[in-house]
C-alpha cells in the first residue's frame, strides 16, 4: 500500500505501539524468589539430559505462545516445568528483556513463591531438579566474567553484486557472559546476566 496521505501515515504512527524493528522469537522466564530459612533465595532449576543445553542452571520459562502475555507465558511455564502454581505465586510484574544473538527477546517476570509451595514442586521431563540459592551469595560473589567477540564470516557477502566497498569496517559486536559455582552447580550464561542486572539494578550491588 503506498498511496496512504501524510496524514494517514501520522495516524498510523501515532496509534502504533513502538516495538523493535525485525522478526524475533520472544520468550518469558520466571525469577522466582523465595524466604526460605529467613534468607531471600532464587529459585533455580536443572535442565535434564532430555533437552537442549542438558544440566544447564536456569530459571523456568520458554517461548511466548500466540496470544499470551508475558506473564501469562512465564506462569504458565513454571507450572509445566515444576509445577509452581499461580496460587503459590505474588507475582511483582515484569523485570527487564534482553535482547540476545538470533533475534531472540528474552522476557523476565518476577514473583515471591509462597514458602510452603516447594514441599510440592514436581519437575517434569524437561527438568533434572530445582535448587535455591540465596540472594546475599550473589551479593557477597562477584561473578567471573569473560566476553566473547561475535566474529562474522563475510566470505561470502556480495560485495561486488551490491556495490559495497570490500574494505567496510563492520562494527564489533561481544557478549558479555557471567560465571557463579555455587555448592557444584555452574551458573552462567544468560540466567547469569538476568541475575547480575537484578542485583545491581534492584539490590544495588556494585560489581
Amino acid at each position: 500500500m503506498t498511496d496512504l496521505s501524510m496524514e494517514e501515515i501520522a495516524q498510523k504512527i501515532k496509534d502504533r505501539p513502538a516495538g523493535v524493528i525485525g522478526r524475533r522469537r520472544e520468550y518469558s522466564v520466571l525469577m522466582p524468589l523465595v524466604n526460605k530459612d529467613g534468607r531471600i533465595c532464587f529459585l533455580f532449576e536443572v535442565r535434564s539430559q532430555d533437552v537442549a543445553q542438558p544440566g544447564d542452571v536456569c530459571f523456568p520459562g520458554g517461548r511466548i505462545e500466540e496470544g499470551e502475555t508475558v506473564i501469562e507465558a512465564a506462569l504458565r511455564e513454571a507450572e509445566e516445568e515444576i509445577g509452581l502454581k499461580s496460587s503459590d505465586l505474588k507475582v511483582f510484574g515484569r523485570f527487564d528483556s534482553m535482547m540476545e544473538v538470533g533475534r531472540i527477546v528474552m522476557h523476565t517476570v518476577a514473583a515471591e513463591v509462597r514458602p510452603e509451595a516447594l514441599d510440592r514442586l514436581v519437575p517434569d521431563e524437561e527438568v533434572k531438579e530445582w535448587f535455591t540459592v540465596p540472594l546475599e551469595f550473589f551479593a557477597e560473589n562477584r561473578p567471573a566474567y569473560h566476553r566473547i567477540p561475535l566474529i562474522q564470516s563475510t566470505d561470502d557477502f556480495p560485495f561486488k553484486e551490491q556495490g559495497v566497498d570490500p574494505n567496510y569496517r563492520w562494527r564489533r559486536a561481544y557478549a558479555d557472559t557471567f560465571f557463579w559455582h555455587y555448592e557444584g552447580r555452574l551458573i552462567w550464561g544468560l540466567t547469569a546476566g538476568i541475575v547480575e542486572w537484578f542485583m545491581e539494578e534492584i539490590m544495588g550491588v556494585s560489581y
